[in-house]
Order: structure tokens, then sequence, then C-alpha cells
């Protein structure tokens, strides 16, 4: 998937396809090599909304002759005033207006489609917004099988967002939610095309910027998930640290976190199953085909004095009643940090 920069506006068309949840429950799936599918997911949105100028200056002003010049300027020894005023004006001119005005104006790039792949133990929607609304939102895809969180066949989405949806917005949102067993988690790429047939840099969960808020409010796969209107009220109430201390996480909490909780960041895909989930290593490899190697998986500490990973794992279902963990869960991740490619 730190300092906020509009770059990335939503409209309502994009082209995605993901797969619906089945039955069942996250036992591990056989590792499958087959072609993964699209993935599709309902959207809800709402409206929102240099040339290259190369001065290349180099006056000469002297009235010595060519023959003079050159033999002064080569030799760059003369203490003439019309061969020092000739390189100063000539290189500096040259160098200050014509390679920087070209480096910072004429490489600029026209914004670009972003695809995204993402998968989660259990369930998951992202959007796209500013601090205080999600305006586009893609969602929400509701895993009750192990096969269809991991394998290729069945396991991860792939969304393609045009460039003109993400344009106007501040912030990436992933909004995740698990049932109450086993494990629990959200995995995932976020990258830009690069206008040129390949694509540039990626931004994946796991990597720093990420915030959290912890609602209180469960939601069990199956059930539809949190809406869109619950969603963007409770982010103005994460904005201003005013949910139950209790239950939640108060406000948004970062990687170091706070008394009520902290982002948290787990393995990398690259970390098969070692006989079956445990702390340090909870999930088996996702997908290799789709999700790179060096994606982490993501989820949200709900008690990072005693909770710490990998001896001790918020990654695993920590049991007991209620809604220990504080779920639902709403990530987000200023767009500046999703780089255009250069």
């Amino acid at each position: 998937m730190l300092r906020l920069e509009s770059s990335l506006p939503f409209a309502l068309a994009f082209t995605l396809a993901c797969n619906s949840g089945g039955g069942g429950n996250d036992e591990v799936a056989a590792d499958t090599t087959s072609a993964s599918e699209t993935g599709s997911g309902e959207s809800s949105s709402s409206e929102s909304g240099e040339s290259s100028s190369e001065t290349n200056a180099s006056t000469d002003t002297s009235v010595d002759t060519s023959a003079d010049t050159s033999t002064d300027t080569s030799a760059d020894t003369s203490t003439d005033t019309s061969t020092d005023t000739s390189t100063d004006t000539g290189t500096d001119t040259s160098t200050d207006t014509g390679t920087d005005t070209s480096t910072d104006t004429g490489m600029m790039l026209e914004p670009t489609d972003i695809e995204v792949v993402i998968t989660a133990d259990n369930a998951y929607g992202f959007g796209y917004g500013t601090s205080d609304i999600i305006n586009n939102y893609y969602g929400g895809i509701e895993n009750t099988t192990a096969g269809q969180i991991f394998n290729c066949a069945e396991g991860p989405e792939l969304y393609m967002i045009p460039a003109e949806v993400a344009d106007a917005a501040t912030h990436l949102y992933i909004i995740a939610w698990a049932d109450s067993a086993v494990t629990q988690g959200v995995l995932g790429r976020f990258r830009r095309l690069d206008g040129m047939g390949g694509f540039g840099d990626a931004v994946l969960t796991g990597d720093m910027g990420w915030e959290v808020c912890a609602t209180g409010i469960d939601y069990q796969p199956g059930s539809g998930g949190p809406p869109l209107a619950q969603v963007n009220q409770l982010i103005g109430s994460c904005n201003t640290d005013s949910l139950n201390p209790a239950t939640t996480s108060v406000g948004w909490v970062d990687e170091v976190g706070t008394q009520f909780g902290a982002v948290a960041v787990g393995e990398d895909n690259t970390t098969p199953y070692n006989g079956g989930p445990q702390a340090g290593n909870e999930f088996p490899l996702t997908c290799p085909m789709l999700m790179p190697p060096e994606t982490r998986w993501m989820w949200f500490n709900w008690d990072p004095q005693n909770v710490i990973w990998p001896q001790t794992s918020p990654f695993l279902w920590p049991g007991g009643n209620g809604n220990p963990d504080h779920q639902f869960l709403i990530f987000r991740l200023a767009t500046n940090l999703i780089p255009n490619p250069q």
C-alpha cells in the first residue's frame, strides 16, 4: 500500500473483477500454479472533484576577436574582464536555466492508472478520498475459505483504477474485518503504470506511513461488512480521537502506536507454512504469480505493550468473548506516498 499532497482523483469508472466469498473456514488450501483470475468488487462513489521552457542564454558581450576569445576561454588563465564575463554567463546561465528547467518541468509525466492486487483474511474493501471521507469505494470481498485468500485460482483480486479516479484524492483507504478464528490480516500492493507499458514504484501493505483506526464494531464475513456511510462517519470520529478507549484505538495510530494500539506489520510473502499458523509464521505463501515477495501482512495490534511480534502475534485470533481485537479496522495512507513513475 509522511506528508500529504493531493495527487490521486476518483471517478466511478474502473476495471475490476473479483471472486465472491464461499462457505468454509480458514484451513490451509492446496497450492496451485494456475493463472490468477481478475477480481472485481462493487463500487460505490460520490462526486469529489509545463510546458518545458528551456532558456539556454549564453550572451557574449566581448568585443575581442574570435581568436582572442577562444584562446582565453580554453586556457582559462586569462584575467581579462571580457573572458571572465564570457565564462560566467555562458556556463552558469546554461546550467541554471537550461538544465534545471528541463529537469523540473520537462520530465513531468501525466498521472497514470493504478493497479491494485489485494487479499485479506478474511474480508476487505478499499477506496480513495480525503482525510475526512472516502469518495470512491471498492468492496467488500468476504473470503470464507483458505483458497479464496491465498490461492492463485481464487485468491487475491486484481483491480485497475483509472488515473482520473484517484487524481484528486489525498488518502488511500483499506477497510478490513475478520472472523473470530485462527488468523487475520490484509496483504496488498498499489502501483502506477509508468506510461510506457510497464510499472513504476509500488506501495505495499506494511510500508511505513500506514495508519489504522480500530472502530470496535464487529462484522463477521458473510454480513456484507460496514456500509460506506458508517465508515465515513467513523473516519470523522477517528480524526477527533473521540472513540471509546476501552474498545477501540480512540483515533488514528501508526506503527509506533499508543497505549490504545498500533499498526501491526508481520511476515512478508516469502515464508511458506511451517506446519500451520504460529507466531511469526501465520500465513502460507499467497499466489506468488500476483503478490510480490516483499509485501507484508498488516493488521491492528490492540495491546502493543504485551503483544510483541514475532514472539506473540496480533495476526492470531486472541480468543475470548466479544471483540477483543477491536475490529472492524480502517487503514489509510497518504496518497503522495504512492509515487508517480520517474
